[in-house]
């Protein structure tokens, strides 16, 4: 009899190991790639396993990645016919869906060695990936959400380097200001851009279960210890490191008058890459840090802020170690070098120093490697008012409108009206 294997996907592929059964075995795979170098990738990767697996077959289901995020994951995950893998995303989904018994438990195949082909941050307490201590998620591609690019030319000129620590970086922005240079661009008008970032300042220097706790509303925002955070955002606006225009301007105008030397840095994500061809002028020099050290004695020092997609197997499958099997091909070294070239970043140990990649792409791989903790952007893991919430706090302390005192009181007047999300 064929046995029918469903894999729902996002942005990739596994492979199941060689052995009988796979001649009979058909993969169905569904997924919301349609086009680009990452579908290509893809179907490099699947072209690979079904040459490893004679006889196996893979067929591809596509959603729309709209319909997937929105009815077409759940409507499969809620069917007579469930996948044995789907695609989903780090944080609270992955919780969610624990929560309503869809994932499968993968802690004990992550212990053969499995997890430790994968950096450090991949599975650390906020990268979304296990629960309660358990690994439900099979990691495939990191994003950072914000690090802090600057022109390398414009540094040189000044004879600034690279900041190891917050007050290297404020003396850094100090000379830049007062030499009349704009040391920071930012396009805030729609909230996140900043708050990603000052949510990564406050990782530095709250405790993290009390930044858990205040992002649940389980404690205040000033019981959490969150006033120091909105401090350093003030301390930014009072140096005179943002542009004037920080709270009308957009993220993707930000991002322009940052290759267009407006401005001598701009923390964003690492999607900022992909923008160069369009937004600079040839032999535009450019590098980027993380968030420069805050608090040496914080647990987490050296955190990096992004986001991990990747798959979680069903709880309901009838094909466990098949499934597992193929996870495993996916995260295989080979399967990510062609992953990684593709424009994606690996969570796997070492690919980035065999894959050909883009210089910027690579420096970003390896200050994730390096990082022993991902920190989680608050509106992709807790309820989303209560993150806007607190971006909306950081931008009145980043741009003057209120001192951090009064940020902080506002912030927790307004998460008590809310209610519980």
């Amino acid at each position: 009899m064929k046995h029918s294997l469903r894999l729902l996907a996002g942005c990739g592929l596994a492979i199941l190991a060689g052995t009988a059964a796979l001649a009979q075995t058909e993969l169905r795979i569904t997924h919301a790639m349609s086009s680009g170098a990452g579908s290509e990738a893809f179907n490099a990767i699947v072209a690979n396993f079904e040459a490893a697996n004679p006889g196996l077959t893979v067929n591809q289901i596509v959603f729309d990645d709209d319909i997937y995020s929105d009815t077409g994951l759940i409507t499969q995950l809620q069917s007579n016919e469930v996948p044995d893998i789907y695609f989903q995303w780090a944080g609270y989904p992955v919780g969610r869906d624990v929560e309503a018994g869809y994932a499968y438990d993968l802690s004990a195949a992550m212990a053969d060695g499995w997890q430790a082909t994968f950096i450090d941050s991949a599975f650390s307490s906020g990268a979304g990936t296990a629960v309660d201590g358990k690994v439900y998620m099979v990691p495939l591609s990191l994003d950072v959400t914000n690090t802090i690019w600057y022109n390398t030319a414009i540094f040189e000129e000044y004879g600034l380097t690279v900041p190891a620590t917050w007050d290297d970086f404020i003396a850094a922005i100090k000379v830049l200001a007062e030499a009349g240079e704009t040391p920071i661009i930012e396009g805030n008008n729609e909230l996140w851009p900043l708050g990603n970032w000052a949510s990564h300042v406050a990782a530095r220097v709250v405790d993290p279960l009390r930044y858990d706790a205040a992002f649940r509303q389980e404690i205040s925002f000033a019981d959490a210890g969150f006033l120091p955070a909105l401090e350093l955002m003030q301390q930014l606006h009072e140096i005179g490191a943002f542009n004037v225009d920080m709270q009308g301007l957009g993220a993707d105008p930000a991002m322009a008058g940052f290759f267009q030397e407006a401005a001598v840095m701009h923390p964003i994500g690492s999607w900022l890459v992909g923008s160069e061809g369009d937004l600079a002028e040839d032999g535009f020099a450019y590098s980027q840090f993380d968030t420069p050290v805050i608090d040496p004695n914080h647990p987490a020092p050296d955190s990096v802020i992004g986001t991990i997609t990747g798959f979680v197997m069903h709880a309901q499958t009838t094909h466990p170690d098949e499934a597992t099997a193929f996870l495993k091909f996916l995260t295989s070294a080979e399967s990510q070098v062609i992953w990684a070239e593709a424009g994606a970043i690996s969570p796997v140990k070492g690919v980035g120093d065999v894959a050909n990649l883009n210089v910027q792409m690579k420096g970003i791989g390896d200050m994730l490697a390096n990082a022993k903790t991902m920190i989680p952007p608050p509106d992709t893991t807790y309820p989303v008012p209560v993150a806007e919430a607190y971006y909306q706090a950081a931008a009145y302390a980043a741009s003057g409108e209120k001192s951090a005192a009064d940020a902080l009181v506002w912030l927790d007047e307004t998460v008590t009206a809310m209610g519980k999300q």
